[in-house]
C-alpha cells in the first residue's frame, strides 16, 4: 500500500529566520523534516536574500545556522517570472506578491509564514497559508 505523497512546503523568510534562531520551535523542525526528505521544502532567491539580510542585521549569532540550513536542507529554489508575479498581484500584500507567486509556481501544498494575514489567495490556487505548527499538525494527522 502506497503512503501519502510528500507535502510540498514553501518557506517564507520569517520561518527561515525563526528556524535559524531557535532550534526548539516548529520552524526548525520543519526545516529538519525537509533535510530528512519527509517534506519537500521550497524557497525563492528573494527568501534567501531577505532572510540573510535580516539575520545579519538583527540576529548575527544565527548566521552560521542559517548558512547551514540553506546548505543542508535540500530546499528547492523557485524563481517566479514577471508574468507569474502579475497573476498573484491581488492575492497578497504588495511586498509578499513575489513570495506567493513563487509558492504557486512550485505547486506548493502550503506556504508557511507567521504573517498569514498578508496572503489571501483564491481557493482556485489550491494552496494553504499556515503557520509552521499547523503543518506539523497536518503531518501528524496524515500518519495517525
Amino acid at each position: 500500500m502506497k503512503g501519502p505523497s510528500v507535502l510540498r512546503v514553501f518557506f517564507d523568510s520569517d520561518v527561515i529566520i525563526s528556524g535559524s534562531f531557535s532550534q526548539s520551535g516548529a520552524s526548525f523542525l520543519l526545516l529538519q523534516l525537509s533535510e530528512l526528505g519527509f517534506i519537500n521544502g521550497i524557497i525563492s532567491p528573494q527568501v534567501i536574500e531577505e532572510s540573510k539580510r535580516n539575520i545579519q542585521k538583527k540576529l548575527p549569532s544565527a548566521l552560521a545556522l542559517f548558512n547551514n540550513i540553506i546548505k543542508m536542507c535540500h530546499l528547492e529554489l523557485v524563481s517566479p517570472t514577471n508574468e507569474e508575479i502579475q497573476k498573484a498581484l491581488t492575492f497578497a500584500d504588495k511586498k509578499d506578491v513575489p513570495i506567493l507567486a513563487a509558492a504557486l509556481k512550485a505547486n506548493a501544498d502550503y506556504l508557511t509564514t507567521f504573517n498569514t494575514k498578508d496572503y489571501y489567495p483564491s481557493l482556485a490556487f489550491n494552496i494553504s497559508i499556515v503557520k509552521p505548527k499547523e503543518i506539523l499538525r497536518a503531518i501528524g494527522n496524515r500518519y495517525s
